[in-house]
């Protein structure tokens, strides 16, 4: 599954993108990525007005143009992303990015948009590329896990004295593995 900020980075990354897909996953930490910056943004849109209300000055009011707006700002940044991403999202459903124009019929559109945005990935290969598969790269076995721990654990006794039975298990673990790796895979002659 695609983390947050991951999600928000690849938004980014394929801004003018409009072929491939998009998960439910890079979708929705997107839109909640956004919706959450249009909320902070609307309230200090807020905060201006109530001050430019509290002058009492009407004209102060008519004064305001769009752009002395944050909102206005936010959309502006946050409406190509969104677009190239919700017409990805769409193809990842398996329909044609052509679907969003359905934002243009009130109320039922962007209901049915909705339900296109929760709908699961298709599972099939189509024109916009194959899924992606939910865990990307190979399993990690517990044998593999171990391993790796254990060559952390090595950093942290780094500064301890070496003794004769630590020499003596390392020669014998590096013997061990020149002859069932090396040796074994050498041709004979």
């Amino acid at each position: 599954m695609t983390g947050p900020l991951t999600a928000i980075n690849l938004a980014f990354v394929n801004i003018f993108n409009f072929k491939g897909r998009a998960t439910r996953a890079e979708f929705w930490w997107v839109a909640l990525f956004f919706f959450l910056i249009g909320i902070v943004t609307a309230g200090i849109d807020g905060m201006m007005l109530i001050q430019v209300m509290a002058i009492g000055d009407p004209v102060a009011l008519y004064a305001l143009r769009p752009f002395d707006f944050a909102t206005t700002y936010t959309c502006l940044i946050t409406a190509i992303p969104f677009f190239s991403l919700a017409v990805r999202r769409l193809h990842d459903v398996g329909v044609s990015g052509f679907w969003w124009l359905l934002n243009a019929i009130p109320l039922v559109g962007p209901l049915v948009l909705l339900v296109f945005y929760c709908m699961p990935s298709s599972t099939h290969t189509s024109i916009h590329g194959t899924p992606k598969s939910p865990a990307a790269g190979p399993k990690v076995t517990v044998d593999v896990h171990k391993r790796a721990m254990q060559g952390y654990a090595v950093l942290f006794d780094k500064d301890k004295a070496v003794t004769p039975a630590m020499q003596a298990a390392r020669k014998a673990e590096v013997a061990d593995y020149y002859r069932t790796r090396v040796l074994k895979s050498s041709p004979a002659v």
